[in-house]
């Protein structure tokens, strides 16, 4: 039997892509006043306890791992349960629920040893209750992430059979004992170990979800949690409250006995906020960088978060693909970056974003790829109308009217505004804006109403694939309906190849196929412009899976 190093974020590509096959060792997670009015924020809330508070801009989705498909929903879940593995705050993957695990020497079995660790109602965690939360989740149509268990993901044998309607089939994972889990997959997959960190693999337990029904998820009373911490009160569209889980394995290690979230969708509103010194954090947008970008308590990082605009395939204009290519010239995304969003994001063309994935060479995957769409100023407008005239003439059009869909948020909303400009600078465009909160712009998008969205991706593992996926024919989150059986033909083959130099190859040319055809494009990189209170440490940030962590919290008195 073989077993792996964990290893950081990066070193994990690296290795999983380049030296799976040999390894041999185990696996063992303004202005000065907002700085001194952070200063003065409160420790102690209640008695002794030490509290940290955090201001969002959305609240929960769900707290169903099945359902969850949202960022805020994966924060608040992953500080309540924990699974196989995790993210330490260098992005490599320790021991969660599992402390080892060990791999067959063609790296398509694992099996997992689970340590000693109980549900807050005293039950212990087993390896049933991974087999359950597994088994439930493929199963059900509803499931948007179930597609992470099949080919575009895991890779774990049965599931593209269930996923494709086979009632017989079964999922290849076994409960050998109470504390022994096996995983069989189809192929190696170099990313699996880190899938395992992400909500949709965590574990149920099945009495106590039975006997939920269907509240399941929907309160706090209707929640197990076996991680650091527990949801217990939780207001929706206002606030969630946390509480430290004694039954946590290493609650110990836990130094926060509360976590308040407030949910406050105007970053001014929590700023002033954290001016009065009432949070300890909250992330800022493009208006207020100015105004506290050399304040001690300002902080930037660029995170996962790609933003693009998809193009509806089965509308009659954005069918012609000089249409496609004139839209997604002309957008300046250096002046969007840098004049309106200021906040740390990077301008970004093609569909995979930067700083999160390494290839065998050890070098990030952007890096040593393609460009796209790098023009700016009049280059990129004159560019632009060349493609644009071309596509008007071929459909025998002077003009046309587009939608474009969005949601009325932070950075989509200057976004969306600045995108518009500059589309209605091509000849005869005139672009409706249609604002919808973020549900309701999935809902438009998942029923194809639309023509052009402005839409992102988080990167679920740290690898292309997780956004390569996506235009793969038949993907859940295919909204444009895009189609190509050469790209398919090549991500097929990219996955199934034991060569990872000859994988990272194809990726590049999938994506180049993509870059060609448009039925995506991306526009922008998100960056994380916040405010920290200068007392409190271990609220880490990560570029792929679950965006927040939370297990090494502190706050100093």
């Amino acid at each position: 039997m073989k077993k792996l190093f964990a290893a950081t974020m990066s070193a994990v590509m690296t290795l999983s892509l380049t030296a799976c096959s040999s390894s041999n060792s185990s696996s063992t997670a303004a202005s000065d006043d907002a700085s001194k009015a952070a200063d003065t924020s409160e420790t102690t809330a209640e008695g002794n306890k030490t509290v940290v508070t955090l201001a969002k801009e959305n609240d929960v989705v769900s707290m169903d791992t099945s359902y969850a498909t949202d960022g805020m929903s994966f924060e608040i879940i992953a500080a309540t349960v924990q699974g196989l593995e995790t993210v330490a705050e260098d992005g490599a993957i320790i021991p969660g629920i599992a402390e080892s695990y060990e791999t067959s020497n063609d790296d398509t079995t694992y099996t997992f040893k689970l340590r000693d660790a109980n549900w807050d109602n005293g039950e212990p965690v087993t390896a049933e209750d991974f087999v359950f939360a597994w088994d439930t989740t493929v199963k059900n149509p509803e499931a948007e992430y179930a597609y992470l268990f099949g080919s575009d993901g895991a890779c774990i044998k049965g599931a593209d059979e269930i996923l494709g309607g086979d009632k017989e089939a079964t999922l290849d994972v076994k409960a050998i004992d109470d504390k022994t889990l096996e995983v069989n997959l189809t192929q190696k997959v170099p990313y699996f170990l880190f899938l395992t960190t992400f909500p949709v693999f965590y574990p149920i337990n099945e009495a106590f979800f039975k006997e939920q029904g269907d509240n399941y998820g929907l309160t706090p009373e209707n929640l197990l949690a076996n991680g650091p911490y527990k949801l217990t009160e939780w207001t929706s569209g206002t606030n969630l409250k946390l509480a430290k889980n004694e039954a946590y394995w290493d609650a110990n290690a836990i130094e926060v006995d509360e976590i308040n979230v407030n949910i406050v969708p105007e970053a001014s509103t929590s700023a002033l906020d954290f001016e009065a010194g009432n949070t300890d954090f909250t992330k800022l947008n493009s208006t207020l960088v100015d105004k506290y970008k050399d304040n001690e308590a300002y902080d930037t990082f660029l995170e996962g978060y790609l933003w693009y605009l998809q193009y509806n395939m089965d509308n009659e204009i954005l069918k012609n693909a000089n249409i496609r290519k004139g839209l997604s010239t002309v957008v300046d995304r250096v002046d969007l970056t840098e004049n309106v969003l200021k906040d740390g994001s990077v301008a970004l063309g093609g569909f995979v974003p930067m700083q999160f994935a390494l290839g065998p060479d050890g070098k990030d995957y952007v890096e040593t790829g393609t460009e796209y769409f790098t023009e700016t100023g009049d280059e990129a407008l004159t560019k632009a109308k060349e493609y644009w005239e071309a596509g008007l003439k071929e459909l025998g059009k002077d003009s046309v009217t587009l939608r474009l869909l969005y949601e009325p948020a932070d950075p989509s909303k200057p976004a969306a505004e600045f995108i518009q400009s500059q589309l209605q600078q091509l000849p005869g465009l005139t672009i409706e804006m249609v604002s919808q909160e973020k549900k309701n712009r999935i809902e438009l998008q998942k029923q194809g109403d639309f023509d052009i969205v402005l839409t992102r991706w988080g990167p679920d593992y740290a690898d292309p694939t997780t956004y390569l996926n996506l235009m793969i024919t038949g993907n859940s989150y295919n909204y444009g309906n895009y189609s190509n059986k050469e790209y398919d033909k090549l991500m097929k083959e990219a996955a199934a190849t034991s060569d990872q130099e000859k994988r990272w190859e194809m990726l590049h040319e999938a994506e180049a196929i993509l870059m060609e055809d448009l039925p995506v494009v991306g526009i922008f990189q998100v960056g994380g412009a916040s405010l920290v209170n200068p007392k409190v440490t271990g609220i880490e940030d990560h570029s792929a899976g679950v965006p927040y962590l939370y297990y090494n919290l502190k706050k100093a008195e």
